[in-house]
């Protein structure tokens, strides 16, 4: 009980105190500091080893997956120092962050945090300067082992850290300690060391990727993200060593895995259609072909058109050109409805859709023969032998028992009455029809 007192108390003053912030104050929060505030390391000089960097998405994403401070690796009940002066508006338990210290650095704007101690040595409401220790390492709330998280950020939301956050790598310098920044290219840094080589240099696009890739800060999946390279974009790539890729893209310049990038030239772009609906070869006045599936390449596709032909293919009757938004194009919703096949005069046509992507490759993807005048379909002709026999109805009852399958053509001509379904009422029109041509079966 008296636990839980102490945090709501905790919770009020820190609820108060940021009432209680000046407007000044909050205006400041807006924007980072103009050159990086000297303060002090909050470990001691000999851990300095970051497990997990700031991610700047989390500015744009305010979600747990993008981390919102750093890592650093340290041994369990290591001292933790106040990094700047301030004030402490939070020491105790904050769930998944486990005990946790906030100190409110008033001049600056800022709070800086300090999660998964073991223990705190400071108080709510008690000021601090820097290098003051005020609490222990430990792996305290949602941890998987002894680390200080150290985060810095300008708002508080119901006592919780809230964005803006900051890096603090990058917010602070730290006087007499030299942190190891991989950040560094993306702050005006000196970007670190590597041995790749301009043998990679090229136009790549994404591999294997669904969503996006990530530009890191460094040659490392640890590295910060500074930005995003959507599915089938492509990026420049100035030099790269088979790991990592030297990347600039939409105006930013980092690194990406070269495991889900393809340089444009290395790819054997192929399209096809998948799950297509084959077009019958003999169509009635006012009937489509149904084109339905997709078409994929390695690229992009940039464009989708076809139409109707003349039968020798030389000139167009009726055309239609398809924007695709994505590498996957779904034909049976576009061409269908903009081909006008009950238009068309009696006669003989090509049907013809074409593809190109985004290196200028064209594809073929339909080119049927089809004629358009009189059905040949006859009603009932099951075996397509241009008459309706006694073998015709042992078809449709066969399929109708579920010990046969019909094609197309064969489903056509089996839906006597024209309800576009195959059933007992088909077989009885059927049987009438045999009837009427004196083909019934002499009864035994």
């Amino acid at each position: 009980m008296n636990r839980i007192v102490k945090k709501a108390a905790s919770l009020l003053l820190a609820a108060v105190l940021i009432v209680a912030v000046p407007c000044s104050v909050r205006n400041v929060c807006t924007s980072h500091a103009a050159e990086a505030v000297s303060a002090v390391w909050p470990l001691d000089k000999s851990f300095q080893k970051i497990s997990t960097y700031f991610d700047p998405l989390r500015n744009e994403y305010d979600v747990s997956g993008y981390h919102n401070a750093i890592d650093v690796e340290a041994d369990y009940g290591a001292n933790i120092y106040a990094a700047y002066p301030g004030t402490c508006v939070y020491a105790d338990w904050m769930d998944a962050y486990g005990n946790m210290i906030i100190i409110l650095h008033e001049d600056l704007g800022v709070y800086t945090y300090y999660a998964h101690c073991s223990s705190v040595t400071v108080t709510s409401g008690k000021a601090v300067s820097g290098g003051d220790m005020i609490g222990h390492v430990g792996s305290t709330g949602d941890s998987s082992g002894n680390h200080l998280h150290f985060g810095i950020c300008d708002k508080l939301l119901s006592g919780w850290p809230s964005r803006t956050y900051y890096d603090p790598l990058t917010y602070f310098k730290y006087d007499g300690t030299a942190i190891a920044n991989p950040n560094a290219a993306a702050t005006g840094g000196e970007a670190p060391e590597c041995d790749c080589t301009a043998d990679c240099a090229g136009v790549y696009t994404t591999k294997n990727v669904v969503t996006f890739l990530y530009i890191r800060a460094g040659h490392s999946a640890d590295s910060a993200s500074l930005g995003q390279i959507p599915a089938g974009a492509q990026v420049n790539v100035t030099k790269g060593n088979g790991k990592w890729a030297h990347v600039e893209y939409n105006g930013i310049s980092g690194y990406s895995s070269m495991d889900y990038l393809e340089k444009l030239g290395d790819i054997k772009s192929e399209m096809k259609i998948e799950n297509a609906t084959v077009p019958k070869d003999t169509m009635t006045l006012g009937t489509t072909f149904g084109v339905k599936g997709t078409i994929k390449s390695n690229l992009p596709i940039a464009k989708v058109w076809g139409g109707v032909y003349s039968k020798d293919g030389a000139s167009a009757v009726q055309t239609a050109e398809a924007a695709p938004k994505t590498a996957t194009y779904d034909l049976s919703g576009y061409f269908d409805g903009h081909i006008m096949f009950n238009k068309l005069a009696e006669g003989t046509y090509i049907y013809r859709i074409e593809a190109e992507d985004t290196a200028g490759k064209k594809f073929t993807l339909v080119d049927t023969v089809f004629s358009v005048g009189k059905s040949s379909i006859v009603a009932g002709d099951l075996n397509t032998d241009g008459k309706v026999s006694i073998s015709d109805a042992v078809v449709m009852q066969n399929y109708l028992l579920g010990g046969a399958s019909l094609t197309e053509v064969q489903y056509a001509s089996a839906d006597m009455n024209k309800d576009k379904s195959v059933d007992t009422f088909d077989l009885v029109i059927m049987r009438k029809k045999l009837i009427e041509s004196n083909a019934e079966p002499e009864k035994k």
